[in-house]
């Protein structure tokens, strides 16, 4: 009986050898940014876009009826971004008139878009997206075509 168990070990011994050789082998073909999570997948190891630029992280904007203004939907849009809005007191002035123009219907809903998209087109053209990584503040400033227009249609 001693015969039978040992040869039955031996043979268990080197078809598990074989295995461990066969597994290293293939392991060692992965690259280094891989893990092997299964005998033919792997997965990378390392951080998506949207995970390194927060900026890129695609949102969607459905808001509700209460959303009137351009600034309801930018704050809207920057819940859970990780940035925040630059306080008023230190942001330039033509930003609270941004921020009081009526949303327009066809910013009601935003499917698919990075978030550097939807604050940039719900400001529009007439302001530039101002990003402080630092800090992770948003803003927004005249845009210099606008600021260098001297005629403003409410100004008279």
């Amino acid at each position: 009986m001693n015969r039978i168990n040992s040869k039955c070990t031996r043979e268990t011994l080197l078809a598990i050898s074989g295995l461990l050789v066969v597994s290293l082998t293939a392991t060692k073909n992965v690259d280094a940014s891989e893990l092997q999570v299964g005998r033919y997948q792997t997965v990378m190891m390392q951080p998506d876009e949207e995970q390194i630029d927060l900026l890129s992280a695609v949102v969607t904007l459905t808001p509700s009826e209460h959303i009137n203004t351009v600034g309801q939907a930018i704050t809207l849009v920057l819940e859970g971004s990780g940035y925040r809005l630059l306080s008023a007191d230190l942001a330039q002035p033509y930003r609270a008139l941004l921020f009081a123009l009526p949303l327009p219907e066809a910013h009601r809903q935003l499917e698919s878009i990075s978030l550097r998209q939807a604050l940039e087109l719900l400001s529009g053209p007439t302001f530039q997206l101002v990003i402080d990584p630092v800090y992770r503040l948003i803003s927004f400033e005249l845009a210099e075509t606008a600021a260098s227009s001297e005629s403003y249609a409410c100004s008279s």
